[in-house]
């Protein structure tokens, strides 16, 4: 993926959270959001997220995404779709093994469907098969959706602060 076309894709998921923000509850038909609970939710699917990609585990990783989530990794084809996020993450764990420590910076429930979140995360870089080894930061932007009352991902993008 070009640098432009990751920047789009970031002005995109950037131009979507007023759209969310705007999303209102009607009082008649939307049950209220138990927000802490929500955020709850999503915060143990980022910890699963960083445990399965700690793990090299790509089929756990793909498990986490939403049907037509979308994978978007700085210098990487854009994945969309379960079965290309799958073929992503195998190809990144072939290449590299990751031990990375996510921090949410904030987590924002819009309703009981979507949220989105910030983060940074920390940690190595292991170059595959011999190395070399070095420390790696990212900030990321996460989109989440409900899939069968369970968050999922719906679009991850992140890049380097650097």
């Amino acid at each position: 993926m070009t640098l432009s076309k990751l920047v789009r894709v970031f002005l995109f998921t950037l131009a979507l959270t007023p759209a969310l923000l705007a999303c209102k509850k009607d009082d008649d038909n939307t049950p209220s959001v138990d927000t802490a609970a929500e955020q709850q939710a999503i915060q143990q699917l980022l910890t699963d997220y960083g445990a399965a990609l700690n793990a090299s585990n790509a089929a756990t990783v793909t498990t986490l995404f939403a049907q037509d989530g979308v994978f978007a990794a700085p210098g990487s084809p854009t994945a969309t779709g379960q079965t290309q996020v799958r073929t992503a993450f195998d190809g990144l764990f072939s290449a590299v093994m990751l031990t990375l420590t996510f921090t949410p910076a904030q987590i924002t429930v819009v309703n009981n469907n979507y949220a989105f979140a910030t983060s940074t995360s920390s940690g190595t870089q292991f170059v595959k098969p011999s190395g070399p080894s070095s420390s790696v930061s990212f900030r990321e932007q996460w989109v989440f959706v409900k899939e069968g009352g369970q968050w999922k991902i719906a679009r991850y993008l992140f890049n380097s602060p650097q």
